[in-house]
């Protein structure tokens, strides 16, 4: 009598294993529930001068970082939220330039031949630089100053602007410039240029 009570319970105890089993395969062999997008990181801006010209081109920078006016400098400032953009390394000035980039191959020769006559600085880097996808050409430049303590090292993307131009630069003491200078290329890199409405 006991058996026979038995084996209905371990049909009932069998069946349940085989659908528990069941169960955890289908669970570990279906797809991921879709989960919610990552927020971005980065914000693309245009570039605006102090006197509110708006340049041809946009960049992005970190989503806490602020846009800061330096009507004394004559340019903006690209920098993390909360400091002194002009005593914070991290920081990127925008500024007009007078210079003609139109013809950038004759720009970075005259940099380089200006470089060989003045001892105070070295350009260890001068080279037209291709910007997004229109053939826009700027001009990449690092140039180091001073020694010691004053020691400095500036990484700009010049751009054009018609008959002139716009740069962008990070500037920081010698001993800090190769740590930073990945962010600065993060930054300078991400410029593309703003074509006009209806191209």
């Amino acid at each position: 009598m006991r058996d026979r009570r038995l084996i209905p319970s371990l049909f009932l105890i069998a069946t349940f294993a085989t659908f528990a089993i069941c169960a955890v395969t289908a669970a570990a062999t279906a797809p991921p529930a879709p989960s919610a997008a990552p927020a971005p990181t980065t914000r693309r801006i245009d570039l605006i001068g102090p006197d509110g010209k708006v340049f041809p081109y946009s960049v992005e920078i970190p989503v806490d970082w602020q846009v800061v006016p330096d009507p004394e400098k004559k340019g903006l400032w690209l920098a993390p939220a909360g400091v002194d953009p002009g005593k914070d390394p991290r920081s990127v000035f925008v500024r007009p330039s007078p210079a003609d980039l139109r013809k950038p191959e004759e720009t970075v020769r005259s940099i380089q031949e200006n470089d060989k006559k003045d001892d105070t600085w070295a350009a260890p880097l001068v080279a037209v630089r291709l910007v997004g996808t229109t053939g826009t050409r700027g001009i990449l430049v690092q140039m180091d100053s001073g020694k010691g303590a004053s020691a400095r090292s500036l990484l700009v993307l010049k751009l054009p602007v018609g008959p002139e131009s716009v740069d962008l630069m990070g500037v920081a003491p010698r001993a800090l410039f190769a740590a930073l200078r990945p962010a600065y290329e993060k930054i300078l890199f991400s410029v593309q240029p703003v074509l006009p409405a209806g191209k």
